[in-house]
């Protein structure tokens, strides 16, 4: 919660900084003050992104160009282009010697402004309104959502073309089929449809034993390739996250076991979402149920680790990895409105992995799921 007494400050780019997208509504790759004051907030921008700042920015933010700033605040002098001598001046102005900042706050300018008498404090939750979602922001999150979708069915599309070669290995339109190659198909849908894909995994066969290895090279038939897939919405600057595993070809007898456990873990999961519950209880059922079918997890003393050994899942919002956690470490309830993704999965070096990912928003007597993708193996 935000205390009507405390005065914010952020200096950063937009584009990259969640909270200050949040505070603002304005995209900008270069960064740009954002205060708020007795209850008001002010954005400081250059002349040249001043016009789209007025359209874009919140409604309830007071939009001044860098050139105006001594007119608008009853300067002496006009002060020099940059942060610190911006944040200086109005400092002066308003007679406040405090600001709260964010924790990612820039550390040389921090140091310059301490230097100069200006005290800050660091806070971690600087926006908490980040942590429920408005209507508004959930069907941000949908949109995001669908280009995700939108570019798992032009992998599905991509895999029900390939053909499976002698040699065993995956051949489209007449060459052999990579992950970088898939990928690239998924990213470039996304692309054409509104959004911008970074990270995306297409990892073939043992690859998915490793949860976040992209993948690389030749995809062959009959192993398991985890796709997790999670754009960016360009107009909104929220995500969306989406994780299926296929298989081209016929999955093996250990393969459908661990699909067969991570749906039935997925879908318990989801099931006992709501309002109340903890992010802790809610993992430790996807522990129990696949411990329930002779799943065991294996961190130490091992090459690498076996079972499950992540979290089950994250907030999703402005960034693609937000509190709250379905971890052991979330023992505070969740709250209606917060947006989670549900991603179990089981991981052995011998064969790769499997994982399903959904999200869903809390409610107070259950969950939204906003997720269409059906969910299979073979394909």
């Amino acid at each position: 919660m935000v205390e009507k007494s405390e005065s914010r400050l952020v200096y950063a780019a937009s584009e990259s900084c969640a909270n200050l997208l949040y505070e603002s509504g304005f995209q900008a790759p270069d960064p740009f003050l954002w205060f708020e004051h007795e209850g008001k907030s002010f954005m400081v921008v250059s002349a040249l992104e001043y016009g789209r700042a007025l359209e874009q920015a919140k409604p309830d933010i007071e939009v001044v160009c860098y050139d105006n700033l001594k007119e608008r605040f009853a300067l002496k002098h006009q002060p020099e282009y940059g942060a610190l001598a911006q944040v200086l001046a109005i400092s002066r102005a308003l007679g406040q010697k405090h600001w709260t900042v964010p924790y990612d706050f820039p550390l040389g300018l921090a140091q310059a402004l301490t230097r100069r008498r200006i005290r800050l404090g660091v806070k971690q939750d600087f926006s908490p309104g980040r942590l429920c979602k408005n209507e508004q922001e959930q069907q941000a999150i949908a949109k995001a959502l669908a280009l995700a979708e939108s570019g798992l069915a032009r992998a599905e599309e991509v895999l029900r073309q390939s053909q499976i070669g002698s040699d065993e290995l995956l051949y489209w339109q007449g060459e052999q089929l990579s992950a970088e190659q898939l990928r690239a198909e998924i990213d470039s849908t996304i692309l054409h449809n509104g959004g911008l894909a970074s990270g995306t995994i297409c990892a073939p066969g043992v690859q998915g034993a490793d949860p976040h290895q992209r993948g690389s090279g030749p995809i062959a038939a009959n192993v398991p390739i985890v796709l997790d897939i999670f754009p960016r919405h360009t107009a909104s600057g929220y995500y969306g996250d989406l994780t299926r595993t296929l298989v081209k070809g016929k999955a093996a007898d250990s393969v459908w076991q661990a699909f067969e456990a991570v749906q039935e873990a997925q879908k318990k999961a989801l099931q006992s979402l709501k309002a109340g519950i903890s992010g802790k209880e809610v993992h430790e059922l996807v522990e129990y149920c696949f411990a329930k079918h002779g799943f065991e997890t294996l961190t130490e003393g091992v090459d690498k680790p076996r079972g499950f050994f992540h979290s089950t899942g994250h907030g999703l919002g402005l960034e693609v990895h937000e509190l709250p956690s379905l971890s052991r470490r979330q023992v505070e309830p969740l709250q209606s409105g917060q947006v989670v993704t549900v991603e179990p999965g089981l991981y052995y070096p011998e064969w790769g992995g499997v994982r399903l990912e959904d999200v869903a928003v809390v409610c107070e007597k259950g969950h939204r799921n906003l997720t269409k993708a059906a969910i299979y193996l073979e394909i």
